[in-house]
C-alpha cells in the first residue's frame, strides 16, 4: 500500500485528467455536461449537507472474478458498471441537449432574438466521452498510443454561441429573480415530473447528486480491496521492468513532464502511457479494481431500490419530454 492508500490514488486535484468537477450535479441538466469522471482522482468529495451516504466497510472477503480467469473483463469495452444503467448514454445526452437547444432558440425567437445554440449529435458526444476507460487510470491501449495521458479532444464549447449576445438578449436568456429567462425555462420544461410510480414514493424526487456521491465512493472503496492492492504491487513491478519506476498509477499520469492542458502529446508520454496500460492489464489491476467497484455498486443498488427506481423513472420521463415536440412546450 502506498502513502495514499489503496491502489495508490489519492482524493485529489485534476492533474490526472479528470473531466469536470465530479459526478455530483445538483440536477440531471448538469449531469449532461459532466456526466463522468475520467480517472479515479474523482474519488469522493465530502458529501454536501443533507446528502445521505451508503458507505460499505472494506473487508478481506474475495471479490468474484477479481483474481483473473473467472473475470470476463478483457478490454475497456467490458467496463460497464451497474450504475451505468441509471445514467443517460451519449446518445441520450445528445437527444436532451438538442431538445434544450430547440427550446432555447424558440423562446429567444419569441422575445425577438435570433440565436442558434449548438445541437450536438450522438457521435460527437460519444467521441468526446471516454466512458469508464479512465476510471481506473488510463486503460485503453489504443488511446494511450495515440494520446498518451491526454483526454480525447473536447467537443466544441456548448456556451460559445452566447458570447456575443446583446445586453437585452442576455437578460432574456438569463432572466432575473422572479422572472425566469429562456435558459431556466428550457431546463424546467425538460425536467417535468416523472410518471407516478408507487415504488418511488418513499424515496421522493430522483436524487442525482446522491448517485454522484455513491459513484465516487465505490471506486475509492474498491481501491482499498486486498485484491486491488496486490494487483497495484504487480503493476509497479511491471512498470519498473519497463523502465518507468513510478510508485502508483496516479504518479505516472501526474508526472510534471506531461502538460495535460496542452494539445501537444510527446513521444515519451505516449511510450509511458502505453507501458502503463499494458501493465495495468497484465497485472490484473483493471480487472480486480473493476470487479471490486462493480460489487460495491451492486450492494448500493440492493440497499436502495426505491432511490434507483426514482432515478430510472426520472430519466425515462426526461427522455420522453426530449423526444417529444420540444419546440412547442414553451408555448404552454
Amino acid at each position: 500500500m502506498t502513502g495514499w492508500g489503496g491502489a495508490g490514488f489519492r482524493i485529489g486535484p485534476p492533474e490526472t485528467g479528470r473531466r469536470g468537477p465530479s459526478r455530483a450535479p445538483a440536477a440531471l441538466g448538469a449531469l449532461l455536461s459532466a456526466v463522468a469522471c475520467t480517472t479515479v482522482a474523482c474519488a469522493a468529495p465530502p458529501p454536501p449537507p443533507g446528502v445521505p451516504v451508503v458507505d460499505r466497510p472494506v473487508t478481506d472477503e474475495p471479490v468474484a472474478g477479481a483474481d483473473g480467469p473467472a473475470n470476463p473483463v478483457t478490454g475497456v469495452a467490458d467496463l460497464v458498471l451497474p450504475f451505468d444503467a441509471y445514467r443517460p448514454t451519449p446518445g441520450q445526452r445528445a437527444l436532451m441537449a438538442r431538445a434544450r437547444a430547440a427550446l432555447l432558440a424558440r423562446c429567444m425567437h419569441r422575445r425577438g432574438h435570433a440565436v442558434s445554440p449548438p445541437r450536438p449529435d450522438a457521435a460527437a458526444v460519444a467521441a468526446a466521452d471516454p466512458g469508464n476507460s479512465r476510471r481506473y487510470g488510463v486503460a485503453d491501449p489504443g488511446r494511450a498510443r495515440r494520446r498518451g495521458y491526454h483526454l480525447p479532444p473536447s467537443a466544441p464549447s456548448r456556451t460559445a454561441w452566447d458570447s456575443g449576445l446583446s445586453r437585452s438578449a442576455r437578460r432574456d436568456l438569463d432572466g432575473a429573480p422572479g422572472h425566469p429567462g429562456c435558459a431556466e425555462r428550457a431546463t424546467a420544461r425538460l425536467s417535468g415530473p416523472a410518471t407516478a410510480n408507487p415504488a418511488t414514493a418513499d424515496a421522493g424526487p430522483a436524487d442525482w447528486q446522491w448517485l454522484a456521491v455513491q459513484d465516487a465512493r465505490t471506486v475509492e472503496q474498491a481501491a482499498r480491496h486486498p485484491a486491488v492492492i496486490e494487483a497495484a504491487a504487480r503493476w509497479r513491478a511491471c512498470m519498473e521492468r519497463a523502465g518507468h519506476p513510478y510508485p502508483s498509477p496516479e504518479a505516472a499520469i501526474a508526472d510534471p513532464r506531461w502538460d495535460l492542458r496542452s494539445d501537444a502529446v510527446t513521444a515519451p508520454e505516449r511510450r509511458t502511457a502505453t507501458a502503463d496500460t499494458a501493465c495495468k492489464w497484465s497485472s490484473g489491476l483493471v480487472s480486480a479494481w473493476y470487479a471490486a467497484d462493480a460489487a460495491a455498486q451492486r450492494a448500493v443498488i440492493a440497499a436502495e431500490p426505491a432511490r434507483f427506481a426514482a432515478l430510472r423513472d426520472d430519466l425515462r420521463a426526461r427522455l420522453a419530454l426530449a423526444a417529444g415536440p420540444a419546440g412547442a412546450v414553451l408555448e404552454r
